[in-house]
C-alpha cells in the first residue's frame, strides 16, 4: 500500500468515525476554489457520499476573483454536491460602518475570515453539520490562519499534511491540475497570496517545518537552520522562526486562570 492510498483510508475513517460519534447528519465546509478546500471537498464527499456534504461558497465581491467561484462551482458539479453561494462583503460593509473603518487590511481581512466562519456555523447549527477545517500543517505551524477565523473547525482533516503533501496528494486523487498549481491565497485583500505574505516557496518553506519537527525541540538554533538549508537567506529562516513564536497563542482556545 503507498503513502496516499494509506492516508486515504486514514482521512476517511477519521471523517466517518467523528461524524458517526458526534450524532450529525453530515459536514459543511468552506469551498474557495483553491486546493485545501477541495481536497477536503474530495475527501468528504468520498467518506460520506454527496448527499451528506454541503459546500458553502462565500465569496468578497470586492475581493474574490471570478475564476475562484467558477472554479468551485466546477467542483460541486464534479462531486454532484449541494451548495450555497453567499456573498460576505454586505456583512462586512455592516460591520465596518458600525465598527469604524480601518486602513489596516489584516484587520478587515481577520473580520471577513470570522464572518465566513460564523456563517458555516451558523449552518452546522441549523442543518445538524459539523464543520470541517481546511487549514493544513504548513498554515498551522506558521500560524498562518486566523483564530476563531479559517483556524476554528469540529474536524481538521488536512491538518496532518504539509501544502507539498496537499499538492501531491491532490494528484493522487485527480483533482484538476488548474486548481492544484493555482497560487494560494486566503483572499482577504486584492491580489494577496501566501508565499509572498511569508517570504518563502511552499517548496522551500516546507522543508524547514519538517526538517523543525524533526527536532523535536521548543526552540531551535538558528545556526543549525542555517547550516542545514545554505541555499536560503538567513532574514528568510529567522522569519519562520519569528512567525512559529509570534503565533504560538493561536493554537490553543482561551487560557483559564488557574486557582491554588
Amino acid at each position: 500500500m503507498d503513502n496516499f492510498t494509506l492516508i486515504n483510508n486514514t482521512i476517511d475513517s477519521f471523517i466517518k468515525n467523528k461524524v458517526k460519534e458526534g450524532n450529525v447528519g453530515g459536514v459543511i465546509f468552506g469551498l474557495s476554489g483553491g486546493i485545501d478546500s477541495t481536497l477536503v471537498a474530495f475527501l468528504a464527499t468520498k467518506a460520506l457520499g454527496n448527499k451528506n456534504v454541503l459546500g458553502l461558497l462565500l465569496p468578497d465581491k470586492e475581493i474574490t476573483p471570478q475564476q475562484d467561484i467558477d472554479d468551485a462551482m466546477k467542483i460541486c458539479s464534479i462531486l454532484k454536491i449541494p451548495y450555497k453561494i453567499i456573498y460576505v462583503n454586505k456583512i462586512k460593509n455592516e460591520f465596518l460602518n458600525t465598527l469604524g473603518k480601518t486602513d489596516d487590511r489584516l484587520v478587515e481581512g481577520n473580520l471577513v475570515s470570522r464572518i465566513r466562519m460564523n456563517i458555516l456555523y451558523y449552518y452546522a447549527n441549523f442543518l445538524n453539520k459539523m464543520v470541517l477545517g481546511t487549514t493544513n500543517k504548513t498554515e498551522i505551524t506558521t500560524g498562518y490562519f486566523t483564530k476563531y477565523g479559517d483556524g476554528a473547525s469540529d474536524l481538521s482533516p488536512i491538518g496532518c499534511l504539509y501544502k507539498t503533501q496537499v499538492r501531491e496528494f491532490a494528484k493522487f486523487l485527480n483533482i484538476p491540475n488548474q486548481i492544484i498549481y493555482k497560487k494560494s491565497s486566503a483572499r482577504l485583500w486584492a491580489n494577496q497570496q501566501t508565499e509572498d505574505d511569508i517570504g518563502l516557496l511552499f517548496d522551500e518553506l516546507d522543508k524547514i517545518l519538517i526538517f523543525i519537527n524533526k527536532q523535536k525541540k521548543d526552540n531551535i538554533d538558528l545556526s543549525l537552520l542555517e547550516e542545514n538549508f545554505p541555499s536560503i537567506p538567513k532574514e528568510k529562516i529567522n522569519h519562520i522562526l519569528y512567525l512559529i513564536k509570534k503565533n504560538k497563542h493561536k493554537y490553543s482556545s482561551s487560557t483559564v486562570c488557574a486557582l491554588s
